[in-house]
């Protein structure tokens, strides 16, 4: 299929149109650096921190690794095998489940998660890396919450759009610099906190601030760490379309962000603990001291940008989608800006979004645990086989039609889904009741989601003759 929209740079990257096996950038090492550089930035420190709120290392360990394990394999599968055998967008894939119209709305939540909250997250702990560099060799005092903070972390917006608008070549370019230079600072970091302090101490150090009951606590930092490998959900499918074959799109999710963000998040657990604080940007210079401590704030600031380039792409591509037609006739330059705007409002908001972060991690969760559940659903429904022809078809034509281009079953399974999230854990305050010790709230809110959608697809839609069900 002709491309017509497709950018002078970037070729069909940079659009919604299926990929040619020559515009696949990634191999399996490749996509894996790539994942590993998004996987352990410092947004794993920060879970890792968020973790040590409710549980101690044993508990936080376990929890970290469960939660990851879980969530990110159901990313790997519900997002990475069908992006990469037709090549075709994620949000455009998705056309057959929710319909040419009912996937703005898909790509709307993914624009709001994305475009406004982790790029906020992102750019405001850029800003406290770098100003507490400036406190540390200027003799400044900038507070968390200043002025400056929000600046700098606008910034860090300004390098991640000059990096974006290159285009997938760059993000792959970058992260063979920071995937391995992140590894290299978790390690350094965890041997250093082993110096100072045995193993002995750190199984001694209390949660910074739990609820009452051990088990509760658990469970809440396992959710909150299926959050965190659900949170995947609306990027992995559009990065892993750049990939040369489905091992390369696949392994690398498992490998890069399951366990490289495990990694990351123990250590920063371990830090949280040590230095009673769940910010990573107040971490380093005290246990690696002022020069070795500036150099990893450093560092940490410019994976910031990486992340924040890997999470602005797919959301542009989402935008098209949320938008179209009119987001197909905008530069891409000028696209990729719209996107990071709202992140750079909620920049100047630290204490609000980034000091309430186990509250937007829950969120995530809400959001993208039954989107999971229903799009994997329908991948396997379909025995993994779609018409690539019919995705690009007007809404309300072709085998995914539906009602005016909007798929009402798949949106019952989401609002299904979702209410299932609520009624096991309340996302804002972390109220539970009492089977979410037992369930957690993000594996019930898939499992539902999936279920119902599959049921009333073959028992309703079928019959009707909508979806395409063969």
């Amino acid at each position: 299929m002709a491309n017509q929209s497709t950018e002078n740079t970037g070729g069909g990257a940079f659009t919604t149109y299926p990929l040619t096996d020559g515009e696949r950038e990634w191999s399996f090492f490749e996509f894996t650096w790539v994942n590993v550089g998004l996987a352990i930035a410092t947004w794993a420190f920060l879970i890792g921190g968020t973790t040590a709120l409710f549980v101690g290392v044993r508990d936080g360990l376990a929890a970290i690794v469960i939660g990851n394990a879980i969530g990110v394999g159901i990313v790997a599968l519900s997002t990475c095998q069908g992006t990469e055998k037709y090549g075709v967008e994620h949000y455009t894939l998705l056309r057959s489940v929710f319909g040419a119209n009912g996937v703005r709305v898909v790509a709307a939540i993914a624009l709001i998660v994305f475009g406004f909250g982790w790029t906020a997250v992102l750019g405001i702990m850029f800003g406290r890396a770098t100003t507490n560099v400036s406190d540390a060799l200027l003799g400044t005092n900038i507070g968390p919450t200043d002025l400056t903070v929000s600046l700098a972390g606008i910034v860090a917006l300004g390098l991640a759009w000059a990096v974006l608008v290159r285009g997938p070549v760059s993000i792959s370019w970058l992260n063979r610099i920071v995937g391995p230079g992140l590894v290299i600072v978790s390690l350094v970091l965890l041997y250093l906190i082993f110096a100072e302090r045995s193993w002995g101490e750190l199984l001694a150090a209390a949660p910074l601030d739990p609820f009452e009951g051990r088990h509760l606590n658990f469970l809440i930092a396992i959710e909150l760490n299926l959050a965190a490998g659900l949170g995947w959900w609306p990027v992995m499918g559009n990065l892993s379309r750049l990939t040369k074959s489905a091992r390369a799109a696949t392994w690398p999710n498992l490998l890069g962000i399951g366990c490289a963000a495990a990694v990351g998040e123990c250590v920063g657990l371990l830090a949280a603990l040590t230095l009673a604080s769940d910010d990573p940007t107040v971490w380093s210079i005290p246990i690696a001291g002022v020069l070795f401590g500036v150099f990893i704030l450093l560092f940490i600031a410019l994976a910031n940008v990486t992340s924040i380039v890997s999470f602005v792409y797919s959301t542009a591509l989402a935008a098209r989608q949320a938008a179209a037609p009119l987001a197909e006739k905008i530069p891409w330059l000028w696209l990729t800006g719209l996107v990071l705007l709202p992140g750079a409002i909620g920049i100047f908001f630290p204490e609000q979004i980034y000091d309430n972060f186990f509250r937007f991690l829950a969120w995530t969760a809400l959001a993208f645990a039954p989107l999971a559940g229903v799009s994997l659903a329908d991948y396997m429904l379909r025995g993994r086989t779609l018409h690539v022809v019919d995705l690009y078809a007007r809404a309300g034509q072709g085998r995914y039609a539906y009602w005016r281009g909007i798929n009402f079953a798949a949106i019952g399974a989401l609002v299904l889904g979702a209410i299932t999230y609520v009624l096991l854990l309340n996302p804002q305050t972390l109220e539970s009741e009492p089977y979410f010790v037992y369930f957690t709230a993000s594996a019930p809110s898939c499992l539902v989601a999936g279920i119902s959608y599959v049921l009333i697809m073959k028992l309703v839609l079928k019959p009707l003759g909508q979806g395409g069900l063969d």
